[in-house]
């Protein structure tokens, strides 16, 4: 695709870029792709944009690449079409992703192919992928597998602190692409693990990854099915390399599930399996946490009573002086988001001025990246304002929520602001839940 002077500038234009911004974009994508720097600068770019010279066919590669969908929503107007290339899109912002993971990405490089070319054929299109070859050296050619050493271990715990920054942040079919190429580099990973530490390292780490996984699968993109193998996955590989903290964790996801399809007991056994996991290496957070899934599981299935009871010992469990370490992946609960599952759990026992006041409380001390979490207090809290007759503030709030996910996809919030909105049915032709449902138009 040859690109033309007026598109370089539109392109960058579009995205409020200089063109020192741009040199530097295609520095980096061409870094990601494959380990080396190129040769150049805002001089070049500013030239391009003239016409006074044409980026080489290299160049080419990665101003398509680099411009993604709005390169080729460009392209595609001037001629007429309509078609938007999926597939290009989800190379360029997964080059750009893997970019912001570091060098600890190359070891990624040969399997993120595979699941590009999975999703291509999910879409039932492959898109020319003979011509997207350029656009797919982000790969490179398949180097053969080396042997797992305490490097490549290090590596992946890196890349596994990584994804879990990024979570909040980043949309989640996005996400989860290096996530289940990290998955699959693991598991073979382990088939050549020459020492038993080095294998329960590996093991951890898959179990870390295979949990976020999991969650990415569930809360954000609303497949249980695939979440339930990933959690799976986070049981054996943490049992095994002795990892019982993510074990516990993954016990308590998989209860989820179960409860969002009807199967409270299944859900209780879950978290009785991992309270029991606990055992061996108690943990006062995440022994107040379990109690803290234990309220939501029982607060949707009409209990409330036992649902404030579990708030009382998630609290109980938290307050407890007891040394416990610092685990890097679990940065999902803390005493706020506490406060986040105490707030659902009065909302749904309709103690409304309490709801609002643990809901508010949360949304003062969630962090600015938390936006997921956000998303969903708020929308509790529109609910609460919903349920009080402030329909006006419940619709605000809501548009709040709706906006905050529109940075980064989260099925679990959406879900609830569904509920909130059908619950809004009667007053359909007010102004407030007309704009609301433009929100959720633009959000979907």
């Amino acid at each position: 695709m040859t690109t033309s002077a007026e598109q370089i500038r539109n392109l960058r234009t579009r995205r409020g870029w200089t063109q020192h911004d741009v040199a530097e974009n295609l520095d980096r994508l061409a870094w990601t792709q494959t380990g080396k720097h190129v040769g150049v600068n805002a001089d070049m770019v500013a030239k391009w944009e003239r016409a006074v010279k044409v980026p080489s066919r290299r160049y080419q590669e990665l101003l398509d690449c680099l411009c993604g969908d709005d390169h080729r929503d460009t392209v595609a107007t001037l001629a007429g079409e309509t078609d938007i290339d999926p597939i290009g899109t989800l190379v360029a912002q997964t080059g750009l992703l893997l970019d912001r993971l570091g060098r600890d990405a190359l070891i990624l490089r040969p399997r993120v192919l595979e699941v590009w070319g999975a999703e291509a054929l999910r879409r039932r299109s492959l898109l020319k992928l003979v011509t997207l070859a350029p656009a797919l050296a982000l790969v490179g050619a398949q180097e053969p597998t080396r042997p797992p050493n305490t490097e490549t271990a290090t590596s992946l715990g890196n890349l596994a602190d990584g994804y879990q920054r990024l979570y909040h942040i980043t949309a989640p079919n996005l996400l989860l692409t290096p996530v289940v190429a990290h998955l699959d580099v693991t598991r073979e990973l382990l088939r050549d693990a020459s020492s038993a530490c080095l294998r329960r390292s590996l093991l951890r780490n898959q179990a870390q990854v295979a949990l976020l996984a999991g969650r990415i699968s569930f809360f954000d993109l609303n497949d249980p099915i695939a979440a339930r193998g990933y959690y799976g996955l986070a049981i054996e590989s943490s049992i095994e390399s002795g990892a019982h903290h993510l074990a516990t964790s993954a016990l308590g996801h998989s209860a989820f599930i179960s409860a969002a399809e009807g199967r409270v007991a299944t859900a209780v056994q879950y978290l009785d399996q991992a309270g029991a996991m606990l055992v061996r290496e108690p943990h006062h957070r995440l022994s107040s946490w379990l109690a803290a899934v234990g309220s939501e599981i029982t607060a949707n299935a009409g209990s409330a009573r036992e649902s404030l009871g579990c708030i009382d010992r998630a609290r109980e469990a938290l307050a407890r002086p007891v040394l416990a370490p610092e685990l890097p992946w679990f940065d999902f609960f803390d005493e706020s988001r506490l406060d986040g599952f105490a707030g659902y759990a009065n909302l749904r026992a309709r103690r409304y001025d309490e709801a609002m006041s643990l809901l508010a409380a949360n949304l003062g001390r969630l962090p600015e990246d938390a936006v997921k979490q956000r998303a969903v207090v708020l929308a509790d809290l529109a609910a609460a304002h919903l349920a009080t007759g402030d329909l006006d503030r419940s619709c605000s709030i809501a548009t709040d929520a709706v906006d905050s996910l529109r940075q980064a996809g989260y099925a679990t919030g959406l879900d609830r602001l569904r509920t909130l909105r059908t619950s809004m049915t009667p007053w359909a032709t007010s102004s407030a839940v007309r704009d609301l449902d433009l929100h959720l138009a633009l959000a979907a």
